[in-house]
């Protein structure tokens, strides 16, 4: 990206802020991105702590910039658009922006692929998702809540609608039926459990199996919860029965997409296109068909949880080492986060080229995960101490965006990524407890966004504060604090009431017990 571009992107958080609720009533801050600083950032703390190489999620550093007829700008990632709206990623959902009040777009350099999920988040570290129809239940329905009293679901009433759909199956008990599950589902998962949704779900469709939109809202939840194969089962008997609904074709190429049936995928979103034209989408179909191109050279290993994909001339030599370390990144990760991925995880390896090709990413960017993991491995041979922690820190990525449904702040995000890549403080230590007693250092509120806004002299410490913060929380109150906490940030309001909740800490009383922890362990 251009110097120039770069500095257009310069606006604080909390003007996005401003800006986005004057253009939609209420939302929440978008965090800008800037490559160029973190990427610095990133590439001078790797030195810092002594690590060989680093990788960034370029997603977690790069937005859309959407400027206003008004002169004023929205940061943000565009999830899908239409032809009177542009709908961009918050917290549990989409904010529509009309179209009759835009300027113009200035769009990421980096292709589309992975909100949120969905729970969006402010500092998420976030690909893009897959194309995806707007979520369900955005509006409430005309009549009301039906199922939901005093914020919690209403058991009893969901116990009487199934009893009155099993002893009555007429069309309007099994329509109350649907509705009052679907609208528990949507309650859940805005809560933060969206395993306990799709139980729902799943119960209400063996009682009302012919509701189309009970099913397509089950399909995508199954698709934002990666549960691709349960989403084709259930979506395929229904492309003949509803051939005018393009939420079917889009659903199901999209989780094509996912497990890499790159023909299939590119064959639904066209049958979807049919019916809706979507820009996103036609985006989407684009860069599947430069990989389709790819595919027909490429061949593939399967370990236990991973399907590697590779251009055989260079790295096949490669590939079990590959599978081997992912498989050992795997075990530790799921041990460590109390979580085992529930789908294949897709892993390609490119020739510098063509991931340039693919990807559309920037020459610095040294891998990249858009809900796949995909690495160029022009120029290696074997398996390295450095590329081992690439690939770990990735992987760390993916378990972080499933286990929260994307709400997890960047600082929390990336500190944790890097304990688990093996990064200490240990090389930037007496720099940052210097920083700590100076008050040099921006607050862990700060650095829930992007990291773009810090001063320039100050990015590479907040990457290393944020690693100095899990060091913190591993050391005083152990792992299982850190699994519980990310357990618990989708039904979370925010991270300063949780922080309170679990640890009894304020965001103030947190931010000094780190400065503490780092000052005691380097000196000032």
């Amino acid at each position: 990206m251009a110097d120039g571009m770069q500095g257009s992107l310069l606006i604080t958080r909390q003007e996005n802020e401003r800006v986005l609720s004057e253009a939609r009533g209420s939302a929440r801050s978008f965090a800008p991105r800037d490559p160029g600083r973190a990427t610095a950032a990133r590439t001078l703390l790797a030195l810092l702590l002594g690590l060989g190489a680093w990788t960034l999620c370029p997603s977690n550093l790069l937005a859309d910039v959407i400027y206003l007829k008004s002169g004023r700008k929205i940061v943000a990632e565009i999830i899908r658009e239409d032809s009177k709206q542009i709908f961009i990623s918050r917290g549990g959902g989409e904010v529509a922006i009309p179209r009759t009040i835009v300027d113009r777009i200035e769009r990421s350099p980096v292709a589309s692929a992975e909100p949120d999920e969905e729970g969006g988040n402010p500092g998420m570290e976030r690909q893009r998702d897959l194309p995806l129809p707007p979520p369900p239940g955005e509006e409430p329905s005309a009549s009301g809540a039906l199922v939901i009293r005093d914020n919690a679901i209403d058991r009893v009433l969901l116990q009487r609608l199934d009893e009155e759909a099993s002893h009555d199956p007429s069309t309007g008990n099994l329509h109350r039926l649907a509705q009052g599950y679907q609208e528990a589902a949507i309650f859940l998962t805005r809560q933060g459990n969206p395993e306990g949704a799709l139980d729902l779900y799943r119960h209400a469709l063996r009682l009302a199996p012919n509701d189309l939109a009970l099913t397509l809202a089950m399909a995508y939840l199954l698709v934002k919860q990666t549960y691709y194969g349960e989403a084709i089962s259930l979506l395929l008997p229904l492309e003949d029965k509803h051939p005018k609904t393009p939420g079917i074709p889009l659903l199901l190429g999209s989780a094509y997409y996912a497990t890499e049936d790159l023909n299939r995928a590119v064959a639904e979103w066209k049958k979807s296109l049919a019916l809706q034209e979507d820009p996103s989408l036609r985006e989407a179909v684009a860069k599947a068909e430069k990989e389709q191109d790819l595919a027909g050279s490429y061949l593939e290993q399967r370990s236990e949880h991973f399907l590697l994909r590779y251009e055989g001339r260079e790295a096949e030599g490669l590939v079990r080492d590959f599978l081997n370390t992912l498989e050992l990144a795997f075990r530790d990760l799921s041990l460590d986060l109390d979580y085992i991925p529930h789908e294949t995880i897709i892993v390609l390896l490119y020739p510098d080229q063509s991931f340039r090709d693919v990807t559309r990413s920037a020459s610095w960017v040294g891998a990249l995960n858009d809900g796949k993991i995909r690495i160029p491995v022009s120029g290696l041979n074997s398996m390295t101490p450095e590329l081992a922690r690439v690939l770990k820190h990735e992987l760390t990525h993916s378990f972080v965006r499933q286990i929260t449904v994307g709400r997890c702040p960047t600082w929390f995000n990336e500190g944790l990524a890097q304990l688990e890549e093996g990064a200490t403080t240990t090389g930037l230590g007496t720099q940052l407890a210097r920083a700590f007693v100076n008050d040099r250092l921006p607050t862990f509120a700060t650095l829930e966004g992007s990291f773009m806004g810090l001063p320039d002299d100050q990015v590479a410490l907040g990457y290393a504060k944020s690693l100095a913060a899990l060091e913190y929380l591993r050391d005083t109150y152990g792992m299982g604090a850190i699994r519980r906490l990310l357990k618990l940030l989708p039904a979370s309001s925010s991270l300063d009431s949780l922080l309170q909740d679990e640890l009894r800490l304020s965001y103030s009383a947190f931010e000094q017990e780190v400065a503490n922890y780092i000052v005691k362990r380097y000196g000032s």
